[in-house]
């Protein structure tokens, strides 16, 4: 069956590009990839493979309000060149609903987060700690931008939500979805494996995008306290970086003045999988992340996750068993990164089967076939069977999974 994705750019090795590589690599289906912002060098090279056709007029990535209203408008006047796909996946962030405005074909929604800085606390309260004015601008905005988003999703045949905190943003801001199947996006077990007798090195590591909202600074400041009561260990931060968040980074080289961290800008696979294999321990300190797929990588390499206790990483990351859940402060995380440090490169806190054993649960190609079979099924008979999969259950509680990862202590 031929398809269609549209997604509004593609430019970063984030885990919504990783998504999109997952689908256009491992499905049963033939994938064209729609985007108004296309860059080769700055994703991930695999894309490389995929169909992909870039629109035109192009939309800018800057996310300052009036590059994205104007954005919002491009993206409504467009149609798509169509040729013989029978069915569209529009890959949802806030702006990609607006495609549906010129384009009547079988749709469905895979929904990463409503627009975040109108539908998640957390970050409406971190953009206005930054700049009042732009918060200010956001609140007279946002009446205009969710009645059109509204009419919008009642285009959609089918919503899939790459999270239960995803799927609760979309209620919360009234979207309308008659039903809504949470199909978390999965991990790659081959390229991120297991190494059981591989020693840890003393450093841990913050993987993924560098940009404000991940707050990175946490996991440095948390160093520093934790250095200071004594962990002998040191930080590597490993991700891509944007021209829009390069200034981000030059504060995070201020910040961590002083301190053994070391920056990796743009890792390539090869080299991340090898940092998720030697360190101690990944932290995570995304305020209030709508998935994560740092989490999942961390886990398939046999490394615990150190989380904040919000978002998705409630949903992957099982407290005490393949990590921590942790207040979002530095302290918290301090204090864990010294339990962690102080039990060495060969610690026994956490079991590497028990990490790869959840990580398991979130195959990527679990997550593709179950895509496949939606679009399969509202592209021929407009309607979906419900179904639920390993992928979507809810996290095992750790007493009922402690007794098994305690078998394993010591792998």
């Amino acid at each position: 069956m031929k398809l269609a994705l549209y997604h509004p750019w593609i430019y970063v090795t984030g885990g919504i590009e990783r998504t999109l590589l997952n689908i256009a690599s491992r499905s049963r289906h033939d994938w064209t990839l729609y985007t108004h912002h296309y860059d080769s060098a700055s994703t991930f090279p695999g894309l490389r493979d995929a169909r992909i056709v870039v629109l035109d007029p192009q939309v800018s990535v800057r996310r300052a309000l009036p590059a994205l209203a104007q954005a919002a408008y491009r993206i409504s006047r467009t149609e798509l060149p169509l040729r013989d796909e029978q069915g569209l996946l529009v890959s949802s962030e806030g702006l990609g609903d607006f495609i549906l405005s010129r384009n009547e074909v079988p749709t469905v929604c895979y929904c990463h987060t409503p627009l975040k800085i109108l539908h998640d606390p957390v970050t409406r309260a971190a953009l206005r700690s930054r700049s009042f004015r732009k918060y200010a601008a956001l609140r007279t905005l946002a009446p205009g931008f969710n009645a059109v988003d509204r009419r919008m999703w009642k285009k959609y045949q089918y919503v899939l939500a790459n999270s239960q905190e995803t799927a609760h943003r979309i209620e919360r801001a009234g979207l309308p979805a008659e039903e809504i199947e949470v199909l978390h996006p999965g991990v790659d077990l081959d390229q991120f494996t297991l190494h059981p007798t591989l020693p840890r090195e003393r450093f841990f590591l913050v993987a993924g995008r560098i940009m404000w909202e991940k707050r990175i600074e946490l996991a440095i400041q948390a160093l520093r306290v934790a250095r200071q009561n004594g962990a002998d260990a040191s930080l590597v931060i490993a991700g891509g970086v944007d021209s829009k968040s390069r200034p981000y980074l030059e504060t995070l080289r201020q910040h961590a003045a002083g301190l053994p961290v070391e920056f990796l800008i743009h890792p390539s696979d090869e080299e991340l999988a090898a940092l998720y294999a030697r360190c101690m321990a990944v932290v995570f300190t995304a305020p209030n992340e709508d998935w994560g797929i740092v989490p999942l990588e961390a886990m398939a390499s046999g490394a615990p996750v150190l989380a904040v206790d919000a978002g998705g990483p409630r949903e992957s990351v099982i407290h005490n068993v393949t990590g921590w859940l942790l207040p979002p402060t530095p302290w918290a995380f301090a204090e864990q990164m010294k339990i962690v440090a102080d039990d060495g490169p060969n610690g026994r806190l956490v079991s590497r089967r028990a990490t790869r054993r959840r990580a398991q649960q979130f195959a990527a190609d679990t997550f593709v076939q179950r895509l496949d079979d939606v679009m399969e099924e509202v592209v021929l008979s407009g309607s979906v069977e419900r179904q639920i999969l390993p992928a979507t259950k809810l996290p095992v509680q750790p007493r009922q999974i402690a007794k098994t990862a305690s078998e394993d202590s010591g792998a």
